[in-house]
């Protein structure tokens, strides 16, 4: 859009739809892929790069190439940089090199372009401008009249200056994750074809004056309520054509009814989700009433998909909140509302699949309120909360009881989060969670096993009337309540989280195999002695991962027959395991990652089956009497390791070459925070290296870097090296 290379939009169409249409055909032609690990970003194919490359010519240029062929990059109208370190500077070679800085038209990532004031006169004419990070935006921005697109993303800046406000070309101005940033220019209103605003996640105490002259400005995500008429939350109801995902903070600046209503939220039907917040640390409104008559009155319209609000002071929530009537809302998240002893009527709203509870500090109680309004008559008669997916509770100090009255409630659930709950019992959570929202297996005679209390222990009983629904993914984290808990009551739970429950001794299960376990994680649970009577059967158990158990004395019990499809195993902080695999580690095992008892780590022959293992990580923190390591001997043949880490050995002086030899396919090798390693003895390191990394091992690091004539040889040969994060040459 900056560049004008857009078609012009018919009526009733704006740019950034014809932009979308532009984007979404070149993607559908292959010309943009989504990333392969950000799925909401998007790459160029190798090979379509470089043909734009060829067919752009002296026309785009990264400064990484100046050099050989300066002379041929006079024409150059798009210039980039990407550096290694960000204060990499790099604008000298700009203005040294036969390139003109009044052709540019694009700028993308040198922060030090604009360093001098003589340079902005110079680049007057670019339309497109983008800083990595920045500290200080000078003043002859202003210079630059023709700028369409500045982007400060994630720059360090505490202020803008006034001069921004002449630029009266600018389109869009994205100030996203400037977390310093806490005030715009007075002069924004001057910014007459702005049309894209991005404020998200920075400090803004408050908008500028007169924001509501934007009046065309359809993408604006974030309003700071100031004190004053004019930049008020009274500005905010003259924005008409607000779409898309919105968050309005600094609430408690809104005093009464009036100013709310002022906000004509129920205008703003092209907002499909919205944040409304109030900052922690301010005073209290003197009526709490009040409070909730401000939200009543900033309710938005039923088309609404997403909710959040966060930090309100009331005691209660007005009615619209969780109204049948917001049909296509799909997630709530209602944070820090520390104030109120009761939840919103949330379980009629037909479409919600997402509900989060975090940080109710007065709720003691989850009753009938929370799935039906009583003084609601048009309440559907269908079961509470009909497709609700996800559910999570989190930082309810005082809550202790859970009531559910229908039998039928929450059909579709899959993913069930308690975390921080310190005061929901045991007993609640056998006799009322766990039998309302888990699965369970009906046997032969079509009776069910339900949970029943048994103090903090969890047990199991047959039962012929009991019919719950589906959890496949549940996380239990923060409930010192729970002393020892049966996989067996969750049959079709694929991915199972235990945090940090401080008292649990034991996770147990029968000798049938539990076939839809797929991932279980138990991490920070002190008192945790036994795993599955170390007799854990998952044929399907991909993923298992241990960590800080400290009285954890042994892994299961025959895992090579009982995890047959274990591929990834992580062992951290658990010293006391003294027995690692009586008959063998699972044989698929792809991804190895242990840091154990000092014992165990100097012989590793019981990871000898692991012919399949790709990727070794060697912990040491346990390890403070290893001087020299792998030991002579210790270290098995892996045919098919190609990545090798060790790391956390603070004590390790020597790194034994002709060890590692025995590592034919080994390709990468990391060595992080061993600070006094110093030596590496043998021949060579292994020839079918091609990456060698070395964090922090400050008398390592810099033999390599000097070239040490007793290390140098032993690694010369491995294509890159890299030590913090410098590529040697």
């Amino acid at each position: 859009m900056a560049e004008d290379l857009l078609r012009l939009p018919k009526r009733g169409e704006s740019l950034e739809e014809v932009g979308s249409e532009c984007f979404e055909e070149l993607a559908s032609r292959l010309f943009f892929k989504p990333a392969e690990y950000r799925r909401d970003r998007y790459v160029m194919h190798d090979l379509l790069h470089d043909l734009a490359i060829f067919l752009a010519g002296d026309f785009y240029c990264r400064l990484e190439e100046l050099g050989e062929q300066e002379k041929k990059k006079a024409l150059t109208r798009h210039l980039s940089h990407v550096p290694y370190r960000w204060f990499d500077h790099t604008s000298s070679k700009v203005f040294k090199s036969d390139m003109k800085p009044e052709y540019l038209r694009t700028s993308l990532y040198i922060d030090d372009l604009l360093s001098k004031k003589s340079r902005a006169s110079k680049l007057k004419y670019l339309r497109v401008l983008s800083f990595g990070q920045l500290y200080v935006l000078p003043d002859s921005i202003g210079k630059l009249i023709h700028l369409r697109y500045l982007n400060l993303s994630g720059c360090s800046i505490g202020r803008l200056p006034e001069s921004l406000c002449n630029l009266y070309n600018l389109q869009t101005l994205i100030l996203y994750q400037c977390r310093f940033l806490t005030m715009l220019p007075n002069g924004m209103h001057k910014l007459v074809n702005l049309q894209h605003l991005d404020l998200r996640k920075t400090s803004l105490e408050e908008m500028p004056r007169g924001i509501s002259k934007l009046k065309h400005m359809p993408i604006l995500d974030y309003f700071a309520v100031g004190k004053h008429e004019d930049n008020g939350i009274q500005e905010f109801g003259g924005l008409p054509n607000l779409e898309g995902s919105f968050e309005i903070k600094k609430l408690e600046n809104v005093v009464d009814v009036s100013q709310a209503r002022s906000a004509r939220m129920l205008e703003k039907n092209h907002i499909d989700k919205l944040l409304l917040e109030w900052s922690s640390g301010n005073k209290m409104v003197s009526k709490i009433e009040t409070l909730r008559d401000i939200l009543h009155n900033l309710q938005p319209h039923n088309g609404l998909k997403e909710l959040t609000i966060k930090g309100y002071k009331g005691e209660r929530f007005p009615d619209w909140v969780g109204h049948y009537s917001y049909n296509n809302m799909t997630k709530v998240s209602l944070m820090s509302c520390k104030n109120c002893f009761m939840l919103p009527s949330l379980g009629q709203l037909p479409s919600l699949k997402s509900l989060r509870i975090e940080g109710f500090d007065q709720l003691k109680r989850i009753g009938d309120e929370f799935y039906k309004n009583d003084s609601d008559h048009h309440s559907s008669p269908i079961a509470p909360f009909p497709s609700l997916e996800e559910l999570v509770f989190d930082n309810m100090p005082c809550w202790e009881e859970w009531h559910v009255p229908h039998p039928e409630a929450f059909p579709r659930l899959r993913t069930l989060e308690i975390r921080n709950c310190p005061m929901l019992t045991g007993d609640m959570l056998n006799n009322i969670l766990w039998r309302r929202v888990c699965c369970l297996r009906e046997d032969e005679e079509g009776r069910c096993d339900e949970m029943v209390g048994g103090g903090d222990a969890l047990s199991v009983r047959p039962s012929q009337s009991f019919n719950a629904t589906t959890i496949n993914h549940l996380r239990i984290s923060g409930c010192p309540s729970i002393v020892s808990l049966s996989l067996d009551v969750f049959p079709n739970l694929n991915n199972l989280e235990i945090r940090e429950c401080e008292n649990l001794e034991s996770v147990s299960m029968s000798e049938a195999p539990h076939a839809a376990l797929q991932s279980l994680t138990i991490s920070e649970c002190p008192e945790l002695v036994s795993l599955a009577g170390e007799g854990l059967a998952a044929p399907n158990l991909t993923h298992l991962n241990l960590v800080f158990c400290s009285k954890l004395e042994a892994l299961p019990r025959d895992m090579k027959s009982r995890l047959p499809s274990l591929h990834s195993l992580l062992i951290y902080h658990c010293p006391n395991i003294c027995r690692l695999a009586e008959g063998g580690l699972p044989p698929n095992l792809k991804g190895l990652r242990v840091g154990i008892g000092e014992q165990q780590m100097r012989d590793l022959s019981w990871m000898g089956n692991l012919h399949a293992l790709t990727h070794l990580t060697i912990k040491g923190r346990e390890c403070k009497n290893i001087k020299s390591y792998p030991e002579v001997g210790s270290l098995p043949h892996l045919p098919s390791l190609t990545t090798l880490q060790i790391c956390f050995f603070h004590n390790l002086e020597t790194l034994e070459c002709n060890e590692l030899l025995r590592l034919t396919s080994l390709q990468q090798l990391h060595i992080d925070w061993c600070p006094r390693l110093e030596h590496i003895e043998g021949e060579t390191l292994p020839l079918s290296l091609l990456l060698l990394q070395i964090e922090q091992c400050g008398l390592l690091g810099e033999h390599c870097e000097n070239k040490h004539k007793l290390i140098w040889p032993k690694i010369s040969h491995i294509p890159t090296i890299e030590v913090n994060r410098k590529k040697l040459s």
